[in-house]
């Protein structure tokens, strides 16, 4: 009898079936390959559908869109712009005349003869832009003996113009000089000499 009880146990052991099984790993297997792939296949369908709504379908929305807001936008009427009489005619507008721009220097050493001259030749329409002590070599200069001009553009148009200014001041026509300077502070400079005290504009009150 004993015989027989084992016998029965070790047929019962034998026919039960294991998780472990090859035929049952490659079944799993197989079937877990499959939903992966159809995941990635659907995933791919709704990607195409996505692209193709945004490519397709998204611009022709918009489009509609702004078509039938321009055909309800209301129209604003024009009105007549106003214009000078004077002009229609033909007068023309005479331009603003350009100042001439100078720089007074001190080369004598007399404290505020810059800004006396300065002061002066304002009132007959130059436009002084900048005004001090003469520099020369680095060095303050106040032994310049004869009251002279230059002329920083070195064009004719500013030569007459800084000859106009020397017969203004009261110097001849031989102590403007004529220098080419490339980014000049003035069109013109005037450099006060020693001799200032004999220059009409000094006389005049």
């Amino acid at each position: 009898m004993r015989h027989r009880r084992r016998l029965n146990t070790q047929t019962i052991r034998k026919r039960r079936p294991t998780g472990t099984h090859p035929q049952i790993r490659a079944a799993q297997k197989k079937s877990g390959t499959v939903k992966f792939f159809k995941f990635i296949f659907y995933l791919v369908i709704l990607a195409g559908a996505g692209y193709a709504g945004y490519t397709y379908l998204l611009p022709a929305f918009s489009a509609t869109t702004l078509l039938d807001s321009a055909e309800n936008t209301p129209v604003q009427e024009e009105f007549p712009v106003a214009t000078n009489p004077e002009t229609e005619t033909g007068t023309q507008l005479t331009p603003i005349e350009k100042k001439i721009q100078v720089e007074v220097l001190n080369g004598c050493g007399e404290q505020g003869i810059a800004k006396i001259l300065a002061d002066r030749i304002i009132k007959n329409n130059y436009d002084v832009v900048n005004s001090g002590n003469y520099i020369e070599d680095g060095k303050t200069n106040f032994r310049v003996p004869q009251t002279k001009i230059i002329d920083q553009l070195k064009t004719a148009e500013n030569v007459t113009r800084a000859k106009d200014l020397a017969e203004l001041i009261g110097i001849e026509s031989s102590f403007v000089e004529s220098f080419e300077n490339p980014s000049p502070i003035a069109d013109i400079t005037i450099v006060i000499g020693q001799d200032f005290k004999t220059l009409p504009v000094f006389k005049k009150d």
